[in-house]
């Protein structure tokens, strides 16, 4: 007999929606291919998520909570942070694709969700908690902090490929990792007193 396991199809359903929005975005996606590579039927979109809209949010909440769990921050280790997620993008350019596609078709959008709380507030009490140990600079809100952060992380996967060419033209991956880490580095930087070396 078969055991139902609504949250293997949801995910499922997830990870299928994430290649077809990647590729076609929110208005491109379809429903019937969504399904189809996901081994069910498109009555179960709507079923778990309501609409395509639905299932188009649903994914960015699933992103953010796959990142929270598979690319943990830690306060004492921004660079490190960074790097991994830097490397998350290389290795999933998907992602990047699919939240390029959410911050033109949907972020507009009145009716839009938020990202969840808890990602984006977790990530800002790590760092403030860094800064109130005296690792990371206070002198920068936490919140910037982080978009700083992540927007570091990410600058090798969201330019144009001409850009990235001119300024790196071997594409070394190493030398792309610690261009992250040393930027990141050099931003949280506790400052030094006046006058000194």
């Amino acid at each position: 007999m078969r055991v139902r396991d609504p949250d293997s199809k949801k995910r499922q359903l997830l990870t299928a929606a994430l290649t077809e929005f990647a590729a076609h975005g929110l208005s491109g996606g379809r429903i019937d291919a969504i399904a189809r590579g996901a081994g069910c039927s498109s009555g179960l979109v709507y079923t778990y998520f309501g609409s395509k809209e639905g299932l188009f949010d649903a994914v960015l909440a699933f992103i953010a909570e796959s990142a929270v769990a598979g690319i943990p921050i830690k306060g004492d280790d921004l660079p490190g942070y960074a790097e991994r997620l830097h490397q998350g993008n290389q290795d999933h350019p998907e992602v990047v694709r699919f939240v390029t596609w959410y911050q033109l078709e949907r972020d507009p959008g009145a009716d839009a969700p938020p990202m969840p709380d808890d990602t984006v507030k977790h990530k800002i009490d790590v760092v403030r908690q860094a800064q109130a140990d005296g690792l990371v600079r206070d002198d920068i809100p936490a919140p910037t902090l982080v978009l700083a952060v992540q927007a570091i992380a990410r600058m090798w996967a969201t330019h144009p490929r001409s850009t990235l060419d001119a300024i790196d033209p071997t594409a070394d991956p190493e030398l792309r990792r610690e261009a992250v880490r040393s930027a990141v580095q050099a931003l949280i930087a506790v400052p030094g007193p006046p006058g000194a070396l």
